[in-house]
């Protein structure tokens, strides 16, 4: 008899567009953003910010008596987005031998378009699909696409076709409108099932079902799999809220600062903006609120609002916290109204500051609305060889960088290749002054360039410089360029496809070896993508999250553990470095939009911070023993775009 797993006629669904992202915007990088609407059985994984000012992917709709769902995209990528495919995935793996039957029309024939089994992700599953001439099942696996099996079949648009597909012992067997069409072996791997499309089409009555034993298989093998993670989450404990703060107005997005005084006092700096003039380009910071770990407000620049428009942005905006006279006390660097501005860390009390570069009249800023510079990030640096970082950075979005002293004085500016957000400051080559790695580019202290990676297009969203199998090595999540590891001197070790590769962390992952392993993401045209490789670059496991804000950050767990904490949404959690899911957050109702993971008091085991624009909730592991202690990204240089790392001392 028919067992089904999944019988879906859409008539649950609302005659509307499947939930989606309306302003199709970055947000998702490293916010946990849930669209409102209803989801069903059903994830989207595609963002592509191309579609901006376009309509949903899919639409369910009706003739009366039948729903229908329908690829409302067409066919509206192209560069290096153009092997984007509109998906709509069930949520759980099908686990075991099964048939999935389902109808389509084609709407636009020149397209393929057709539904995806053995589905790992967006960029990795076996598919039948129809086109033109023909029926074909081919293997994605990134951008190669390769056709197992065709046959020639001549495709009318006004006509609805039936497709049935089998899998028995790793071959499949393929039909359309009931008739055989072919068979062919495959390296049949247990995934889910998913619509994907590449123009206009139309889907009815999709099924997937199996036989009686098959059915028990399934069943077993879901049943052994929760044993499985159940078992590898009883050797972890549990986390613990330790500590709950409200943030009243001043509450914001994934815009936090954190650093602690000389005597150890823990410092907390939010930053709410307004957006003007075009999206996330020239956002103004509107106000700074330095608090502390009871959440008591030491002092406030500007005027809170902790609206949506004014909290959530995808971007960094211009704020550090750091010690920038070297004598271990905090001063705080900002830039507000075309100003660059210092002030005392505890009492906001101005310093010192400087009107931001004008930029009128300058030929190599290309995009600018003000006679000033909007600043689109800001770090401290030494590139004086002081032996503290009492200079600084700041930059546009995506040409200029802009070096000066502790007197504001011009050190140098630098404009080659695309900046990306977030520039890398360390001493490259151990003389005691900083060197920058921007965007593909490493700029010595004085401003020369040292070397140039062969990349132009894009940006690198994060950079990581450390020791992989004791050779120094930069890991670059290179947008469009994908995931990729160069050598000291510039030259490349290992490149990976995966998409467009957002962010990158390394730790050892692995408990039981001394060897870091790398954990990467990918977003614009493939959200959701989790991969683990070793510390050769080597893929060892990759997932597909069905949430977005996915950060990756490595976690010293419990003393013990260093886990890599996804989000904290129903989705999320802590992984492990075969990206399972060890270590879930509690059903508590508490914030889910932003986290962040800071070793608040310095015992060796982090706490991971869970905040939305009204409150911050503190977890910690519930039973943990003192840790180790680790190099980590340090505290005056936080952003959205900075590749993490928690390596052993």
């Amino acid at each position: 008899m028919k067992n089904y797993l999944y019988k879906e006629d859409f008539k649950d669904f609302s005659l509307d567009e499947f939930p989606y992202d309306k302003a199709h915007s970055a947000l998702g990088e490293y916010h946990y953003l849930k669209q409102d609407g209803y989801y069903g059985n059903w994830y989207d994984p595609i963002s592509n910010h191309q579609w901006r000012s376009m309509d949903g992917s899919w639409l369910i709709t009706s003739d009366g008596t039948n729903r229908f769902l329908e690829q409302n995209r067409g066919h509206q990528s192209r560069g290096a987005f153009e092997n984007v495919y509109s998906c709509l995935v069930l949520k759980d793996k099908i686990l075991c031998d099964f048939t999935l039957e389902f109808d389509i029309r084609l709407f636009d024939t020149s397209k393929y378009c057709g539904m995806a089994f053995s589905y790992i992700t967006s960029r990795n599953y076996y598919a039948v699909a129809l086109k033109n001439d023909e029926l074909v099942l081919f293997k994605r696996n990134q951008e190669d696409f390769i056709i197992l099996a065709k046959v020639d079949y001549t495709i009318n648009d006004l006509d609805t076709y039936h497709v049935k597909l089998s899998i028995k012992n790793g071959e499949v067997f393929v039909y359309l409108n009931n008739e055989f069409s072919f068979s062919c072996k495959i390296n049949f791997e247990f995934g889910k099932c998913a619509v994907i499309a590449k123009g206009s089409s139309r889907y009815s009555n999709i099924e997937v079902w199996c036989d009686d034993e098959n059915y028990t298989i399934h069943n077993k093998n879901v049943s052994n799999e929760e044993k499985r993670l159940a078992e590898k989450r009883s050797k972890y404990s549990s986390l613990e809220c330790i500590k709950k703060i409200n943030l009243s107005n001043f509450g914001t997005s994934r815009q936090l600062r954190i650093s602690k005084t000389k005597d150890g006092k823990v410092l907390f700096l939010m930053g709410q903006h307004q957006k003007r003039i075009y999206r996330d380009s020239f956002a103004r910071l509107s106000c700074l609120t330095m608090f502390d770990i009871d959440g008591n407000i030491l002092w406030q620049k500007g005027e809170p609002n902790n609206s949506f428009n004014n909290t959530c942005i995808s971007c960094d905006l211009p704020m550090q916290i750091a010690n920038m006279y070297g004598d271990g006390n905090l001063q705080v660097i900002y830039s507000m109204d075309f100003e660059v501005i210092i002030c005392d860390a505890l009492t906001g009390e101005i310093i010192k500051k400087m009107p931001t570069p004008r930029i009128v009249g300058d030929s190599l800023v290309k995009l600018h609305e003000f006679d000033r510079l909007n600043v689109d990030a800001i770090r401290v640096a030494d590139f004086s060889g002081k032996g503290y970082k009492s200079d600084f950075i700041v930059k546009d979005r995506y040409q200029n960088v802009w070096a000066y002293n502790f007197n504001f004085e011009l050190l140098w500016r630098y404009n080659h290749k695309n900046t990306g957000h977030f520039p890398y400051i360390f001493d490259y080559d151990n003389d005691g002054h900083d060197e920058m790695f921007v965007g593909y580019d490493l700029i010595d202290h004085d401003g020369k360039m040292i070397f140039s990676l062969p990349m132009n297009t894009d940006h690198t969203d994060e950079i990581i410089y450390t020791k992989l199998n004791g050779e120094e090595r930069f890991i670059l999540a290179s947008g469009n360029e994908g995931f990729n590891i160069f050598n000291k001197d510039g030259s490349l070790y290992k490149h990976n496809e995966i998409g467009h590769a957002q962010r990158v962390s390394v730790a050892h992952y692995n408990s039981t070896s001394d060897d870091l392993m790398i954990a990467v993401t990918a977003f614009w045209g493939s959200e959701g993508i989790v991969l683990m490789y070793d510390s050769c670059g080597n893929l060892i496991k990759e997932i597909e999250q069905m949430s977005n804000g996915n950060i990756i950050t490595p976690v010293a767990y419990d003393g013990v553990n260093e886990l890599c904490l996804l989000n904290s949404s129903f989705d999320g959690g802590l992984c492990d470095h075969e990206l399972d899911k060890v270590v879930l957050f509690p059903k508590d109702n508490h914030p889910t939009l932003c986290c962040e993971v800071y070793d608040i008091d310095d015992d060796g085991v982090d706490e991971i911070l869970c905040w939305d624009q009204h409150e911050m909730w503190i977890y910690k592991s519930s039973k943990y023993i003192s840790g180790n202690k680790y190099d980590k990204y340090p505290d005056n240089g936080f952003s959205n775009y900075r590749g993490e790392y928690l390596i052993k001392k």
